[in-house]
């Protein structure tokens, strides 16, 4: 009886989506999230907040992931692992402490991971910043989009705590970031810094939605802070360029990149590349007063959750897959809904996805499975998609004032 009625309500769904328009929150939802009993929670039978869900899941990844000052990649360990983690798992850390911080948990979570950032910051002489691998191990390249999470983090930490030197070293990982736009397909960010300036060709040699709009997003925040007209400059030419050139004028939702030596858009959508365009949107229409901005990241959000989720277990889910990129969109929804009383019930959304999750969708260490519906487990054993699940939790209870 109950497989029939979840196809029925499938159906009724589709039709829902079928002719443009949403259904209501309480459409979507199926009462008693668990009661399928598919995987056994590790914690059942706690009832904690979700400000104690995300520094519960911060203390699982000390004792699984942690490796001195850093952390390792994956646990369990995978094929071709090396002794610590990349840059861009690491950043979620850097998210886990600001948030725990913010949360009201000790300072030290924040220092200890800020500490262990330093250790992949390359001081060279031209554009300093960070680099992809601990700088012990060896050079490896500088990647735009991980510097421009690099200098959220950063901000973020010196809103926090007023400390001159998150705001600093921000300024000197933004140049870095801005010195990845040139004219070539119009404008628009490389990917990284050694696929810029002089490439021709391959897969790599290409303007990337992620790096522009996290770029547009990270100058709009400086300018912001600082008041340097040439951070709001650019931060209006990037955002621009990218809703221009690899905006899906079909969905209001943005293709991932352009190929310079074939001209040819990389049509894959990601919820990312949406919630970073919200989110400079934002910043641009806060400071300009714009309602143009502000249009355009609502009409982003409301595609947004239309076009990335999908009926699965009888509810609403957003992609089961890349787990932190859809954090970064419940991030922007968060950021909207104080302009946008309609993107509350997305953020609603994301709480069923999450609430769902904790008790269906972890393994006997407490790992999330990388997809929330707990249909597979997918690369639980990446740091970033564990990260993401502190920064979610810890979001949610930020927004609710726990």
């Amino acid at each position: 009886m109950k497989t029939k009625v979840l196809g029925v309500i499938y159906l009724m769904l589709l039709s829902v989506f079928s002719c443009n328009s949403e259904p209501s929150i309480q459409d979507q939802m199926v009462d008693n999230p668990g009661d399928d009993g598919q995987n056994e929670n590790p914690d059942e039978g706690e009832e904690l907040s979700y400000q104690e869900k995300a520094f519960a899941t911060y203390e699982m990844i000390q004792q699984l992931y942690k490796k001195g000052d850093l952390y390792k990649e994956n646990f369990p360990e995978q094929n071709g692992d090396r002794e610590y983690s990349y840059l861009w798992p690491y950043v979620g850390m850097l998210t886990a402490g600001n948030v725990l911080y913010e949360l009201g948990y000790d300072r030290e979570i924040l220092d200890k991971q800020f500490t262990g950032l330093e250790e992949y910051y390359d001081n060279r002489d031209h554009l300093p910043t960070y680099q992809a691998y601990p700088v012990s191990g060896g050079a490896t390249d500088h990647y735009y989009d991980d510097s421009a999470i690099v200098a959220m983090e950063l901000i973020n930490a010196y809103e926090l705590t007023n400390e001159s030197f998150y705001l600093e070293r921000a300024k000197t990982v933004t140049d870095f970031i801005m010195s990845g736009e040139d004219s070539r397909m119009g404008g628009g960010l490389y990917w990284f810094e050694g696929q810029s300036d002089n490439c021709t060709n391959g897969p790599n040699c290409m303007k990337a939605a992620n790096t522009s709009a996290y770029a547009a997003y990270v100058t709009s925040k400086m300018y912001q802070l600082t008041n340097n007209e040439a951070y709001l400059t650019f931060a209006k030419r990037v955002y621009e360029w990218t809703y221009t050139t690899l905006r899906d004028p079909s969905d209001n939702l943005y293709w991932n990149d352009i190929n310079i030596g074939s001209e040819q858009i990389n049509t894959t959508k990601w919820t990312y590349n949406a919630a970073m365009m919200i989110m400079s949107a934002i910043n641009l229409y806060e400071i300009s007063d714009d309602q143009e901005y502000l249009d355009e990241a609502v009409t982003t959000a409301r595609s947004a959750h239309s076009k990335f989720t999908k009926v699965t277990n009888g509810r609403i889910f957003y992609p089961p897959n890349d787990s932190w990129f859809n954090v970064e969109l419940l991030t922007a929804y968060i950021q909207l809904s104080q302009y946008d009383s309609k993107t509350k019930d997305y953020v609603e959304v994301f709480k069923d996805n999450m609430d769902y999750a904790w008790e269906n969708a972890r393994n006997n260490e407490g790992q999330f499975y990388e997809d929330w519906s707990g249909n597979n487990e997918g690369r639980f054993y990446w740091l970033l998609h564990q990260a993401a699940l502190v920064e979610a939790f810890g979001r949610i209870a930020i927004y609710e004032n726990q």
